[in-house]
C-alpha cells in the first residue's frame, strides 16, 4: 500500500480547468507544494517501477485528510475500489509475465452460459492444462483471467457475447492450448510488453466487471515488492519537479535510480489538502551493471527494506 490519501489527490495539472503550468512557468515561487516534508515510496513489479513522493501530514492536516477519506461518496468508492484493483492487476501481470508467455480469448458457441457455468467452464478448463502441463515436464501454471459479457443482472438481456481472457505463462504449443478448451473457440497470441510493460492489457481486460469479481488469479503468482524510504524529499525538489514534470523529474529520477529509464511524471492536487502527489512511471534498462554496483551510499538509502504488496480486496484468486 502507498499513499494512504492519494484518493484525495484526484486533479491531474493538466485537467486542471486553467494551464497551471504556464502560470507557474511566470511564477514558479508559487507551485503550492506546502509546507510539510515529502517522502517516496517505489513499488517493483518486474521491470516496471512506480515511484510516489506524497507529503507527510501534521496532526491537523491528517485528521482532516481521514475525515475527507472517511465522508467519500459511494460513487467515489466504486470508482476508487476500480481504480486499486486495475493498478494492482497491472502490476501482477508487469511481475509475472513476459514477451515469452500468451495471452488467450475464450468464447462460447450456442446459448450464453450463466456466470456460474462460466466459472465452472475455467476451472474445467486450468485443471486440464495443469495435467497437460505436469505431463509435458512444464512449469506450473500462472494465470489470470477475467469473464465479460453475458446476461445483465438486472435486465436479463446480453450486454454482450461472453467470453473470456486468460493470461499464462507460455511452454504449451498453441494449437494444444486453444484445442482443449471445447466450449466454443480459443485464440491465443504472444504477450507484446511495451515501455509501460502489460498496462495496455491490463486496463483492457478489466473494463467490464459487470458480475462484481473483477478478475481471478492462481496463487502462486509472485506480489510485486514495495520499498519505502525514510529519507525525505525537501520541498524545493517538489517544486522543481513539478515546475518541469518532464525534463526535471526525468534528470533525477534518473540520477537516483541509474539502472531505470524514465517514462513519465504525473503530479496531482487536491481540493481539500495542501502539498501535491507526485507519481513516477519507471522501466528497468536491463541487468544491474557497474554503475548501479557503484552506487553512492547517498542513493543507496533511498531503496531500503523489501516489503510485500498489500493486495487487500484487490482481485480475487482461487
Amino acid at each position: 500500500m502507498g499513499f494512504r490519501y492519494g484518493c484525495l489527490f484526484e486533479t491531474e495539472w493538466q485537467e486542471a480547468q486553467v494551464d497551471l503550468t504556464s502560470w507557474w512557468k511566470a511564477q514558479p515561487s508559487r507551485i503550492p507544494v506546502g509546507k510539510m516534508g515529502y517522502k517516496r515510496s517505489v513499488t517493483l513489479a518486474g521491470p516496471r517501477m512506480e515511484c510516489e513522493i506524497y507529503p507527510v501530514f501534521g496532526r491537523a492536516d491528517e485528521l482532516k485528510a481521514r475525515a475527507a477519506k472517511k465522508n467519500m461518496t459511494p460513487g467515489k468508492q466504486r470508482k476508487l475500489n476500480l481504480k486499486r484493483s486495475e493498478q494492482h492487476l497491472i502490476r501482477l501481470l508487469d511481475t509475472n509475465f513476459t514477451e515469452k508467455d500468451v495471452h488467450v480469448t475464450l468464447t462460447y458457441r450456442g446459448e450464453v452460459p450463466s456466470y456460474e457455468q462460466a466459472m465452472k467452464d475455467m476451472r474445467n478448463y486450468i485443471n486440464k492444462l495443469k495435467r497437460y502441463r505436469k505431463k509435458m515436464g512444464l512449469p506450473e501454471l500462472k494465470y489470470i483471467y477475467n469473464i465479460e459479457g453475458g446476461k445483465d443482472r438486472r435486465s436479463g438481456y446480453n450486454i454482450e457475447r461472453m467470453h473470456i481472457h486468460m493470461i499464462t505463462n507460455g511452454g504449451m504449443n498453441r494449437e494444444d492450448l486453444e484445442a482443449i478448451w471445447d466450449n466454443g473457440y480459443a485464440n491465443c497470441d504472444r504477450l507484446q510488453p511495451n515501455e509501460r510493460g502489460l498496462e495496455e492489457l491490463g486496463k483492457y481486460i478489466i473494463k467490464q466487471h459487470e458480475h462484481g469479481k473483477r478478475w481471478c488469479a492462481s496463487r502462486n503468482l509472485k506480489q510485486p515488492k514495495r520499498r519505502k524510504s525514510d529519507v525525505k524529499t525537501s520541498n524545493n525538489y517538489v517544486r522543481r519537479m513539478a515546475y518541469d514534470m518532464q525534463a526535471v523529474a526525468k534528470e533525477q529520477m534518473e540520477k537516483l535510480y541509474p539502472s531505470y529509464r524514465f517514462v513519465e511524471c504525473k503530479v496531482f492536487y487536491s481540493d481539500i489538502l495542501d502539498g501535491v502527489y507526485i507519481k513516477v512511471l519507471m522501466r528497468k534498462k536491463g541487468e544491474r551493471n557497474e554503475q548501479v554496483r557503484g552506487r553512492t551510499q547517498n542513493q543507496k538509502r533511498l531503496l531500503p527494506e523489501v516489503l510485500p504488496e498489500n493486495d487487500e480486496n484487490e482481485g480475487r484468486r482461487i
